[in-house]
């Protein structure tokens, strides 16, 4: 038996049996499901796609088998809103003669298989157990994709703390210099000059803190519309810290009025520090200028972001690798993880992220998300 997810995506008791909801407008197709498949799936049966979301809705269930031709609504309708909702679940498109157009269209959507009517039973419990395999293996990957962001999340809530902590050392060094001189001479005559920069070096602790505990406070809310340019200076604010440790230089070029994207702000934001990061980590032993550049512009489709370091660059015959989980360049040094969660983060948004070449040296990642309007 497989466990089942719950709507939240905690597994559940690993001994329930696997749920399998059948979609059907005919009775009999209905039935005759049920009674195939009763002996080892929780069959629960919905007459057409209104019923079935309700369903959904009370509970998860493994697989849908669902006919593709239903008054009102289809079975390429309720593809649709399942891979939306619940985009582990597994379909198959019960299809009748004649109907491949639109079978092809259904795996296009998504859709697991389809299987023509009348259908051979055998058959039907072949695909129903390799979907309940794909299932399980499909919540495997999110699990470990959960737990590899989870752990780059305290990884760069390090980074993010140890910046701060530096940066504010010069500013603490001057209030406690002027501190000293006053404890030693109170009745200076540039007294309120003293204070008044005291003042000011306070204040940029205090922004400094406040900046960072905002960006770490950041709870995930969902899908939302947003602006990429918007992501990247907040990126770099909280990251200004890090780079001035480092000795990092920034060039910015940001394409104003830029179309909006759609997705989980905090996620995209940890992408794109993790390269912000990565960049400034591959320029941490080289004596020259460290720049990193970073731009944004529009494709046909698609808002993409560059992010491009002066360090030695990548070597071809590792590019394949280094956005596999736990391999790092950087030795003990490195975690393995910030790539790993680059490239997830762009598969949950539908994107992409790929390193060009850039020249005769540094390396050059580039982030592609679909478009939105509005944003």
């Amino acid at each position: 038996m497989i466990a089942t997810e719950s709507k939240t995506g905690d597994m559940t008791d690993a001994c329930e049996m696997p749920r399998c909801l059948v979609v059907d407008d005919e009775n009999g197709p209905r039935q005759s499901l049920r009674m195939l498949l009763k002996e080892d799936y929780e069959v629960e049966l919905a007459e057409g796609v209104e019923t079935a979301l309700r369903i959904l809705e009370d509970h998860p269930v493994d697989v849908i088998i669902t006919d593709i031709r239903m008054p009102k609504r289809s079975g390429l309708d309720l593809l649709k809103e399942v891979k939306r909702r619940y985009p582990d679940t597994q379909v198959i498109i019960l299809t009748g003669y004649g109907q491949l157009d639109t079978a092809m269209e259904a795996i296009d959507g998504g859709a697991f298989a389809y299987i023509e009517k009348p259908f051979d039973n055998e058959a039907m419990l072949s695909k129903v157990h390799a979907c309940l395999q794909r299932r399980r293996e499909e919540q495997r990957r999110r699990t470990m994709e959960y737990l590899a962001l989870e752990a780059n999340r305290f990884e760069t809530m390090g980074q993010l703390v140890s910046g701060t902590l530096h940066d504010m050392a010069t500013p603490l060094s001057i209030i406690g210099s002027h501190v000293e001189i006053l404890l030693r001479n109170p009745d200076k005559e540039d007294l309120l000059v003293r204070l008044e920069t005291m003042k000011q070096q306070a204040q940029h602790c205090n922004d400094l803190v406040r900046n960072t505990m905002q960006f770490l406070r950041q709870h995930r809310e969902g899908a939302t519309a947003f602006n990429l340019n918007n992501v990247v200076n907040t990126c770099l604010e909280v990251a200004r810290p890090y780079l001035a440790a480092k000795q990092v230089e920034t060039a910015v070029d940001l394409t104003p009025a830029l179309a909006g994207i759609r997705g989980e702000m905090v996620l995209v934001r940890q992408a794109v520090l993790n390269l912000v990061y990565n960049g400034c980590q591959a320029m941490q032993r080289q004596k020259t200028r460290r720049e990193l550049r970073v731009e944004t512009w529009e494709e046909p489709g698609w808002v993409c972001l560059a992010i491009e370091d002066s360090g030695p660059g990548i070597p071809h015959k590792q590019r394949e690798k280094i956005f596999d989980t736990l391999y790092t360049t950087k030795g003990s040094e490195g975690t393995g993880l910030g790539l790993t969660v680059v490239r997830n983060v762009m598969r949950r948004h539908a994107g992409e992220v790929r390193i060009e070449d850039s020249g005769e040296i540094g390396a050059r990642f580039v982030l592609r998300f679909p478009a939105v309007l509005n944003a």
